[in-house]
């Protein structure tokens, strides 16, 4: 069946509604990577998060008929996997990588591909890899949601289920602290310029 409206997020959205299995795939398509590599956030178990995507799509496809409109859907997205990846863990008991109580330990941000805009890169890679590691949890999941999957103060406040002023105090602390380690090896103004590279 060939669509004819522009793929957007909303209107495969709306021709899930009424029953149109491709555009399902196509949403699938264009969210199974970013949304897989939220999930190794919260799990290393691919198995575990393959089968939360599966589920997923799976519900929405068997609930089409009762979707309503949302104000976005990548947010809608990263919210009920969050929540179906959060209650897998609790279930399963795999908090080695994933616990609501902690917000200290267990570094769960592993950018394997930070890309930086001066010329001692390894250096300041590792520097910068060092302090998202020593970021309280939360914060670090901000800063994945806001400079990774590029999404706003709102949706980010949707899918952490937290209010958007909350966010925007994890985000300028979590920044505060970046620069206030990396000021011997990044310039003023390297928050404009590096931290949309952070996870490419």
């Amino acid at each position: 069946m060939e669509h004819r409206f522009t793929h957007t997020d909303e209107t495969y959205w709306q021709a899930i509604r009424m029953g149109d299995k491709t555009a399902l795939e196509a949403l699938a398509t264009r969210y199974y990577r970013p949304l897989f590599h939220y999930c190794t956030r919260f799990t290393a178990n691919h198995a575990l998060i393959e089968d939360c995507l599966q589920d997923l799509f799976l519900e929405i496809w068997e609930k089409k008929t009762a979707l309503t409109d949302v104000k976005s859907v990548k947010a809608y997205l990263f919210t009920a996997v969050r929540h179906n990846m959060l209650h897998r863990v609790r279930r399963d008991h795999l908090f080695t990588a994933f616990d609501e109580t902690d917000e200290a330990e267990n570094p769960i941000f592993d950018p394997e591909r930070l890309l930086l805009v001066h010329e001692h890169e390894q250096t300041q890679k590792d520097l910068l890899k060092q302090s998202l590691d020593q970021l309280p949890r939360r914060q670090r999941e901000a800063i994945y949601l806001r400079y990774y999957e590029e999404l706003s103060y709102e949706e980010i406040a949707s899918v952490m289920g937290l209010n958007r002023q909350v966010v925007a105090n994890y985000l300028q602390h979590a920044l505060l602290t970046l620069r206030k380690h990396c000021r011997n090896v990044l310039l003023d103004g390297w928050v404009g310029t590096v931290l949309a590279l952070l996870f490419s």
